[in-house]
């Protein structure tokens, strides 16, 4: 069906939608468009149809339960500003039931329908004091102009290493940010002692899926920050959410790539999640340490009935601990990890690499990873706990963890 035929766009989005030949699926609420290229937006509302200019705007507009739907265009030639929807802080996904949609090439690989964090920043300035406990002052008045705003996760990297660290908005002006309460406090020093600041937002990660019964299609998921608080793609702590054609990416910057344990491109801490025809990692960053493109159990609740189906892994590592599938509270495993059709593949250029196992971490205590006709190539084996990683493939008789077949 087409956009066109959808009741309760107005004529204009009718019209604007038509002329692209999108076809959407039938929801029970209502649709907002996101259109981070050459849309006139108007003012925000509730109206159906409303097109606006980020992911966080439209997910504003969505109504928890409702059955509302995201369309995410993809314009211009290839220039990120024209394919991207930017996310300054991590955007925790609480909201149940909301389609969304990638309107690009559905290739999969790099698709042009891009969700990517922004690092806002200062520059490295001398005119950054901290006046007060939870208040940063700069006397060139530049927060406004670099864009911080109410709710961004900044990191504070100053000469003097005293106030170095990571603070939440609460408020802000050209001239102070002020952090929330909490743990974290500022030290009063003046800009002379402090030396050269940088004060960069940043997204950890890129987005949170807490809430339920959401369907995520055809959408390129990147964190491009250049520091090491920049982890993660995407984390599904919720039941039942759905991925089809997405590829997500959790570190673009060889910066954040090399921290141990914590990166992650998805990370799943919930039940009931399907990943279909979906691409996990980049040949393009190298990740140098004994991390894993796909995390498993950190969570606090059970996992189980996960399936990866036609999925794929690409690693670039030369680390020899560096794995596709990081198992984080195997406790928290409680039913089978299935993997259909999925193939893994490190690669190095001009060589390929073989790491020591593709899944590392924890051992699963009463359940492990089911690898139904799934291939590798750039580690030695599967995993060192051989009944955990059971492959249907292969010549042991399931349960008993062949592995026959590996590629090194």
């Amino acid at each position: 069906m087409n956009a066109n035929d959808y009741a309760g766009f107005s004529p204009e989005l009718r019209v604007y939608l038509g002329a692209l030949g999108i076809g959407l699926p039938p929801i029970r609420g209502k649709w907002f468009v996101v259109d981070p290229y050459g849309a006139t937006y108007p003012a925000v509302g509730s109206q159906p149809g409303q097109i606006v200019a980020d992911l966080k705007t439209a997910y504003d507009l969505c109504t928890s339960g409702f059955g509302d739907g995201i369309l995410i265009l993809s314009g211009g030639t290839g220039t990120a500003s024209q394919t991207t929807s930017y996310l300054d802080t991590n955007l925790v996904w609480v909201k149940y039931g909301i389609t969304v949609i990638g309107a690009a090439a559905p290739n999969g690989y790099f698709g042009r329908a891009r969700i990517s964090s922004r690092e806002r920043t200062t520059g490295a300035i001398t005119t950054i004091s901290f006046t007060a406990d939870h208040t940063i002052s700069d006397s060139a008045e530049g927060f406004l102009d670099a864009g911080f705003e109410a709710g961004d996760v900044i990191y504070v990297d100053t000469n003097s290493n005293t106030n170095d660290g990571s603070f939440t908005i609460s408020a802000v002006t050209a001239g102070t940010i002020t952090t929330t309460a909490g743990s974290t406090h500022v030290t009063t020093e003046s800009a002379a002692t402090a030396g050269s600041t940088t004060i960069k937002s940043y997204c950890a990660p890129v987005i949170t899926v807490t809430g339920q019964n959401n369907a995520f299609y055809n959408l390129h998921t990147v964190n491009g920050g250049s520091i090491v608080q920049s982890l993660g793609g995407i984390s599904v702590q919720g039941n039942r959410n759905y991925f089809k054609n997405c590829h997500i990416i959790g570190a673009s910057n060889t910066t954040a790539g090399a921290v141990a344990s914590t990166q992650f491109d998805i990370e799943v801490g919930a039940s009931e999640i399907v990943f279909d025809d979906c691409i996990f990692g980049t040949n393009s960053t190298l990740w140098g340490a004994a991390n894993g493109h796909i995390k498993l159990g950190n969570s606090t609740t059970a996992i189980g009935q996960v399936f990866f189906n036609r999925c794929r892994v690409i690693s670039n590592s030369a680390t020899a601990g560096h794995g596709a599938i990081y198992i984080t509270n195997a406790a928290t495993l409680n039913g089978w990890i299935h993997f259909n059709d999925c193939t893994f593949v490190n690669w190095q250029s001009g060589a390929i690499t073989a790491l020591t196992t593709a899944i590392i971490g924890e051992t699963p205590n009463n359940t492990g990873i089911l690898l139904h006709n799934c291939g590798m190539v750039g580690w030695s084996a599967w995993g060192a706990n051989n009944d955990k990683w059971c492959t249907t493939n292969a010549a042991g008789a399931a349960g008993t963890g062949g592995i026959a077949g590996v590629i090194a």
